[in-house]
């Protein structure tokens, strides 16, 4: 199988190590092409386990949509502040698309979203809950992300916020967007497609180790010790 628990936990492993390079190197001229590079590799597990699942022609129009969306939302956000409050991306992600959004975006959020509909098919097909519970795991993955994040300059906050620098309205935002996203994947692959397999939840692990390696570096506590949390629970619901 390839989902093997012991790979995906060894690959976290490094992931996690990784980190460590973020913190050192993060000054270097290249080093947002090389985030851009990592984004993608992160993405990959991910979106070969939803093809393999749904089928090339489902699982492709998920992937692009759900890609597609997120950036276009993500720079109204940026653009008008709603609906995760007023912030701006750096640089260190590279360019920003019509100057507002980079289109890694695209390829960072996906995986994300995909390992909490994954959580949430594990409970219920029934569309209200499987939506609810995906938003819910969501937001949990972001009060990881985003004050690592905001931490290295990724992107930051008109007015800051009482979580590591991150607002409340960015998790309303999030909460709200996540259920939205999910509703959508519902109607494109139909409730016969689930539960989805444990592989849609691999990208997350890797991305979730990786930022709680920083986080723990930064002795930025409390979101490392949620990081750990979370990917314990997926690795140890691997199949």
């Amino acid at each position: 199988m390839l989902y093997q628990k012991r790979t995906v936990f060894l690959i976290s492993i490094l992931f996690f190590a990784s980190s460590l390079f973020m913190s050192i190197f993060s000054e270097i001229p290249s080093f947002s092409a090389i985030s851009s590079i990592f984004i993608i590799i992160f993405a990959i597990p991910s979106y070969y386990a939803l093809v393999s699942h749904l089928g090339y022609r489902k699982g492709l129009m998920v992937i692009i949509i759900l890609s597609m969306l997120p950036v276009l939302i993500e720079g109204f956000a940026v653009w008008t502040g709603f609906p995760y409050g007023g912030f701006e991306y750096g640089s260190r992600l590279g360019w920003l698309l019509f100057g507002l959004v980079p289109p890694t975006v695209s390829f960072a959020y996906l995986p994300i979203l995909l390992s909490s509909l994954y959580v949430a098919s594990q409970y219920t097909n029934k569309i209200s809950l499987f939506c609810l519970i995906a938003s819910i795991f969501n937001l949990l993955v972001d009060l990881v992300i985003d004050p690592a994040a905001v931490h290295i300059g990724f992107w930051s906050y008109t007015d800051g916020g009482i979580y590591f620098g991150v607002p409340l309205s960015n998790f309303l935002g999030w909460l709200v967007t996540g259920a939205f996203y999910a509703a959508i994947f519902y109607h494109i692959s139909g409730k016969a497609a689930l539960p989805l397999p444990s592989g849609t939840s691999v990208s997350l692990i890797w991305i979730l180790s990786f930022w709680t390696g920083y986080l723990l570096i930064e002795k930025l506590y409390l979101p490392a010790i949620l990081g750990l949390t979370l990917v314990t629970y997926l690795i140890k619901k691997l199949k």
